[in-house]
């Protein structure tokens, strides 16, 4: 039988349960065939014991005066018949030496050599002989019996003899399991249990030492396979968890520097500073440098800037002013990885970043390096872009300037010049002096006007927008022309949803002020009401109104230069301006207009109001 069968807990708790049921069956089979033999040997010694009576009877029969030789036979039969009887010579054994055996062949022999002979014979004898015959008889019988008695008492030892061996045996094969369970079992289960607990609170170090080649050995060998792969495992996930925390750490510095450097970049035009504190952020963030930004213009091969966050903003291998090789990225040392800074494929320079010899950047490195340089480029486009739009805001305020004064100022002295000439004209010819009074009177009006209208042209140039948003602008024009006259000026703000851009901010600021301006000189109103609301269709509509005198009816002469400025004004926000009276006196302003916010959108406007 293979070594591994025998030291099995399974075959072993097999091998005692079937010692235990052996031992019980042989204690049940040893007490079932005593108890059979036990049950004969009782009916042998009754029957036994009623030889002893037929005996007696026989020698009363024997000993009567007239004996009736039937009855006499018939009871002889009988008593041969009980003699030989299977219940008594079932129980004689078959050895001739067995003292059973010798007391029944005793009994037989004196039966039929002795007593039965002389109860046949018809002579007369003493009834003392024969009464003596059938004493001894009697006497054999009860040795018979007797020895009858001792073989049954000895069956019955025998089977506690039997039952006390077998529970002998029983407890003993119970007190053997027991210890081999108490030594061989308790000890490396209660280990088992206190790794299993250690393991079920995290701790794979614990080991069990049972090596038996048992079930016990096999699960301790499974659960140390087991906790050095969880260990094992478990290594390797606080490796991968520290990596991940590592590229989250690495990530979230990344994007740190990223919203830094353009909210930095692009809060205002950024100079020399702000792009250092972006190269010394981005090499912290990396572990590479120094990190060196050259600025060119265009395919330029000299840089107009350096910045380095090396000392003195020069690195060793700078070849200044030679800057082609850098600027260009062909020929740079081994250890400077070239970047190039560039938008909308317009170069700006390169972003030279050093790194140690023979470890070149990772892959993140270079994507953070390229993502800056990406920022620089667009903060460098940006600020450039912001320029050239000052310059052309510049042109086009320029014009407007030239335009107002060609409209204004140029056309009054164009007129007063014309005056001058009638004057002169006037004098040559010695005219009256009512007509020269008459063309002083023009000239007197005419300088009045144009230094009003000089006046009003240099309050809007002067024009300052201190608070930002179209409304607080407004405000501020309310309570400055509310002090120049006696008019008491409402302003109904309703725009607050709708964002404008500063130039339609500048051209209704514009407009109001003209239109306030006619009012102040020209309406004699009392009440003045400035709303500006949106319409359903998305525009936004601009309403001045007053309870003046309203319009001349031909009120094109009445500030025409006016007018006309806030016309040009309406259509260069691409809507209309609509100048007319009210039926309850006073006149009415409108301006309409679609913001940019919504014109040549395909989404939907929310921008709904009034109609």
């Amino acid at each position: 039988m293979p070594q591994s069968i025998t030291r099995s807990l399974i075959f072993r708790a097999g091998l005692a349960m079937v010692g235990i049921v052996v031992l019980a069956l042989t204690s049940m089979l040893g007490s079932i065939m005593i108890a059979e033999t036990a049950g004969g040997d009782a009916a042998a010694i009754n029957q036994a014991g009623t030889l002893r009576m037929q005996a007696y009877r026989l020698l009363s029969t024997r000993l009567q005066e007239s004996v009736d030789s039937d009855v006499l036979h018939q009871r002889l039969e009988h008593f041969d018949a009980d003699l030989t009887s299977p219940v008594i010579t079932a129980l004689i054994p078959e050895d001739p030496q067995h003292p059973l055996t010798k007391r029944y062949a005793s009994v037989t022999e004196m039966w039929q050599d002795m007593l039965r002979p002389a109860l046949l014979d018809t002579e007369a004898r003493p009834p003392q002989a024969l009464a003596d015959q059938i004493v001894q008889f009697v006497s054999e019988i009860d040795n018979l019996v007797g020895q009858l008695q001792r073989e049954a008492e000895s069956r019955i030892q025998m089977l506690r003899l039997l039952q006390g061996i077998v529970l002998f045996l029983t407890l003993v094969l119970v007190l053997v399991a027991m210890y081999k369970l108490v030594n061989d079992v308790v000890p490396p289960l209660r280990e088992l249990f206190q790794v299993v607990n250690r393991v079920r609170h995290g701790d794979f170090a614990g080991r069990l030492a049972y090596e038996n080649n048992d079930e016990l050995g096999l699960i301790s060998r499974t659960i140390n396979q087991m906790n050095e792969s969880l260990s094992r495992m478990y290594a390797e996930l606080e490796q991968r968890v520290e990596a991940k925390t590592a590229e989250l750490k690495r990530s979230n510095e990344s994007l740190r520097l990223l919203y830094e450097a353009a909210r930095q970049l692009n809060s205002s035009t950024p100079g020399s500073e702000d792009f250092r504190d972006v190269l010394e952020r981005l090499e912290q963030v990396t572990g590479l440098g120094p990190i060196t930004l050259c600025l060119s213009q265009g395919e330029a091969e000299r840089a107009y800037q350096r910045i380095s966050t090396q000392l003195g903003d020069r690195p060793d291998f700078c070849q200044a002013p030679d800057c082609g090789p850098c600027l260009s990225g062909e020929r740079v040392p081994p250890r400077v990885r070239p970047v190039v800074v560039s938008e909308s494929d317009r170069r700006y320079g390169v972003l030279l970043m050093q790194h140690p010899a023979g470890t070149p950047p990772l892959r993140w490195q270079m994507d953070l390096v390229e993502t800056v340089a990406g920022l620089i480029a667009t903060a460098l486009s940006l600020a450039q872009n912001n320029d050239e739009q000052r310059r052309l805001a510049l042109m086009d305020e320029r014009a407007v300037i030239a335009r107002e004064l060609h409209d204004s100022l140029a056309q009054s002295l164009s007129y007063l010049k014309i005056q001058v000439a009638r004057l002169q004209s006037l004098i040559r010819q010695q005219a009256s002096p009512a007509d020269q009074d008459a063309v002083i009177d023009e000239l007197r009006e005419g300088l009045s006007s144009a230094y009003r209208q000089l006046r009003e042209l240099l309050n809007t140039f002067r024009l300052k927008m201190v608070e930002p948003g179209l409304e607080a602008a407004l405000n501020e024009t309310v309570r400055e022309f509310a002090q120049r006259g006696e008019v008491k000026i409402l302003l109904d703000y309703e725009l607050r949803h709708c964002p404008l851009t500063p130039n339609e901010e500048i051209h209704v600021l514009q407009i109001v002020r003209e239109a306030l301006s006619n009012v102040v000189h020209h309406a004699r109103a009392e009440n003045c009401d400035i709303h500006l609301q949106t319409t359903e269709s998305g525009q936004v509509r601009v309403s001045i109104r007053d309870d003046g005198v309203g319009l001349p009816e031909q009120h094109a002469r009445l500030n025409h230069y006016g007018t006309t400025i806030m016309d040009e004004r309406a259509v260069g926000l691409g809507g209309t301006l609509e100048m007319h009276n009210r039926a309850e006196g006073g006149t009415q302003v409108v301006l309409c207009f679609t913001p940019q916010v919504t014109a040549g959108s395909e989404s939907v406007t929310l921008l709904g109001g009034v109609q």
